[in-house]
């Protein structure tokens, strides 16, 4: 028998009569998606739901609009469990990435864990980290510091299946902007300096250049060419992302794409700028004592299936926080191989049995794994050690 089958139980009941009301915030979100940056509408469903549970809401956190910090305190020593929620929705496809389900398995998790911190001491705080897909709150958060008081970051993502939580590629997004001298076309085209000349020879540069950068990931397009054929145009765009797994090899991309953007600038004779268009993000850092624990917990909560193949080529801005503080990212599964993040399909999926299933069993294991670690000194001592281990490693 489980020595914290009580526990456990009670979490499991505490989260199945959550789950009506996170059924509803989910099918909310999902009618009414938001981009980053703009989830009032969330913001206002997760913040009114966390302060009738008991949590103290600091509202706009960061200086953010729709960000926020909720945190049920017990007044005792003990662990500070940080569960990180994602709101917000993609462009045109609503929540194909499932952050709907992301944040009510944050709450669930959350509200079963009140009663736990009353007996053991410490503290919950959940951070609404809004725009994950373009602003990277996370990183914000991660840089001014706020987060440094708490002991171990957790959240859960849906997915087709259930995977443990391992790497993700660091991140860093790139404009080059190319600056020439209009003129007519027709008229006097050699009294112009065409900046699309120089982004097409640049776009053209780095496709090739970039092969030469192993395990790594560039991919960009034009986001500015011209107004009309009749003028040369003066000033153009493009945007890329760039990914590799570490932050040494990310650092080589940067320095190609200027390479290649100050090359096609020579070459044609305009100026050149390159800028970061969104925030840049680490490689995950996955505390595997603590991913142990948590993919204990979900097997429990009744997942038969985990994919423990670390490597994952997406990126997240939950890395910033690994680097600093004990973290993980594991996947929930929605019962299907075929689906593809990013998809409509996925948002769809969000609503139906299998994303209640998710839901579930996300928001208990999760309230496991921190029911343990608030119950076992020695092991938040040992996912300490690991993670002091992985820094004594990368500085």
């Amino acid at each position: 028998m489980d020595k914290y089958s009580k526990q456990i139980q009670q979490i499991y009941k505490t989260v199945e009569e959550s789950l009506p009301t996170l059924k509803d915030i989910r099918n909310k979100l999902y009618e009414k998606p938001e981009v980053g940056g703009q989830e009032h509408f969330a913001y206002g469903l997760l913040t009114e739901d966390l302060k009738k549970h008991g949590f103290e809401v600091m509202p706009h956190y960061c200086d953010m609009d729709t960000a926020f910090k909720a945190v049920y305190d017990s007044h005792k020593t003990g662990a500070s469990i940080g569960i990180f929620a994602e709101y917000d929705a993609l462009p045109e496809i609503g929540h194909g990435c499932g952050h709907n389900l992301i944040c009510t398995m944050a709450l669930g998790a959350a509200y079963a864990l009140k009663d736990i911190v009353d007996k053991t001491g410490g503290k919950v705080v959940v951070y609404g980290t809004p725009g994950e897909e373009n602003i990277q709150s996370k990183t914000i958060m991660a840089a001014k510091g706020v987060i440094n008081d708490i002991d171990i970051a957790l959240m859960c993502h849906p997915n087709a299946t259930s995977c443990t939580s391992g790497t993700s590629r660091a991140i860093e997004a790139l404009q080059v902007e190319f600056f020439g001298r209009t003129a007519h076309a027709g008229a006097c085209p050699e009294k112009g300096i065409n900046a699309l000349d120089s982004a097409v020879l640049c776009y053209t540069l780095i496709n090739e250049k970039k092969k030469d950068i192993p395990n790594s990931n560039v991919h960009g397009y034009i986001e500015k060419g011209g107004e009309k054929a009749s003028i040369i145009p003066d000033y153009t765009s493009l945007k890329y992302l760039t990914r590799a797994d570490d932050m040494k090899t990310l650092s080589k991309l940067k320095s190609m794409v200027i390479e290649c953007a100050q090359e096609a600038a020579k070459s044609v004779g305009c100026t050149f700028k390159v800028s970061n268009f969104e925030q840049t993000n680490a490689a995950m850092n996955t505390n595997r004592t603590l991913a142990n624990v948590f993919d204990h917990y979900l097997e429990k909560a009744g997942e038969t299936y985990i994919d423990t193949t670390t490597i994952h080529t997406g990126s997240t801005d939950m890395a910033d926080v690994s680097v600093i503080i004990p973290a993980i990212h594991p996947y929930v599964g929605l019962g299907n191989p075929e689906l593809f993040l990013h998809t409509k399909e996925v948002a769809d999926t969000t609503i139906t049995e299998a994303g209640d299933r998710a839901m579930e069993m996300g928001a208990n294991a999760l309230a496991c794994t921190a029911m343990q670690v608030l119950s076992e000194p020695e092991l938040l001592k040992e996912i300490k050690d690991e993670f002091e281990q992985y820094k004594r490693e990368n500085t």
